[in-house]
């Protein structure tokens, strides 16, 4: 596998994140060589980031196996007018949610911190194990791990991973909050170069409008199906241009060389008014 070098890594931080483990796997997956790991506060920002570095990339999450899409990564790649900006790779992270204290005794627990997503997707276990506890949104579950470990009050916890309580020398209290035991989330990895090693397993992203008519979307459909393209993944969002008036986002099976996605992008372009290629990816397992 060629090495890939770069100058920076920017993620959604902090350290001991899903993000930060999904960077890692990166490294590995991509044999990349980077100078700097930098973890952002927030998608935008991290996106925003990237669009200023020309020897970076970027890794966001897209899409959770319990909660869907991830909709801040969708709409900021929608905003995002650097056309040179593309999905190089992605991978797909187990998610395992723990709940973590200073204290031993889950009896004393009366506050529990951590990301909307974490706590969603435990919402029936907490409700369950833990009615009366209050709840509590944070930036990231890193955050609410160090907030729990840096509190002097011992009723505070954190949904977080094992990377946390490790990192934060914090006690596992529960390894069994996940609501679905099949929890993961996809990650992109964004750049500007393309990433040489290749192999079979790959995709093609885009985001289209279709035109404004009676079954637009349908023959848009008929299209990767005339083709023998199967589509992953479809999800809408607002233009923010007009109420009623939506963009599509979609995944491919396949690359944007290969013979019957060309042939199939080429004849979208009767009837779409919008089209925009975000990436064309190996899935790194």
């Amino acid at each position: 596998m060629t090495e890939f070098s770069v100058e920076n890594i920017y993620y959604l931080g902090p350290d001991g994140s899903n993000a930060h483990s999904a960077m890692l796997k990166f490294l590995e997956k991509c044999n990349i060589k980077a100078k700097n790991l930098k973890p952002q506060k927030d998608i935008r920002r991290a996106i925003d980031t990237l669009k200023q570095d020309y020897s970076s990339v970027c890794i966001l999450p897209i899409e959770n196996s319990i909660q869907g899409i991830v909709r801040e990564t969708i709409d900021n790649l929608l905003k995002n007018e650097d056309l040179k900006i593309r999905i190089q790779g992605e991978i797909s992270l187990p998610i395992k949610h723990l709940l973590l204290a200073k204290t031993a005794d889950k009896n004393e627990i009366k506050k529990i911190f951590s990301h909307p997503q974490a706590l969603a997707q435990c919402s029936n276990n907490l409700y369950k194990k833990y009615k009366d506890v209050e709840l509590h949104d944070l930036s990231s579950t890193s955050y609410a791990a160090q907030k729990v470990a840096e509190s002097e009050d011992c009723s505070y916890a954190a949904i977080a991973n094992e990377t946390c309580a490790k990192m934060f020398n914090l006690n596992i209290l529960d390894n069994d909050l996940n609501d679905e035991t099949d929890n993961k989330t996809r990650f992109y990895l964004l750049g500007r170069e393309e990433i040489k090693y290749k192999n079979d397993n790959g995709k093609t992203a885009i985001i289209l409008s279709t035109k404004n008519k009676s079954g637009a979307l349908c023959d848009v459909l008929q299209i990767f199906k005339k083709h023998d393209i199967n589509l992953t993944y479809i999800d809408s969002r607002p233009s923010k241009r007009k109420l009623g008036e939506y963009l599509f986002f979609m995944e491919l099976d396949g690359f944007e060389g290969d013979y019957k996605i060309k042939m199939a992008l080429e004849e979208l372009m009767n009837y779409v008014d919008f089209i925009k290629i975000l990436g064309s990816f190996c899935i790194y397992e």
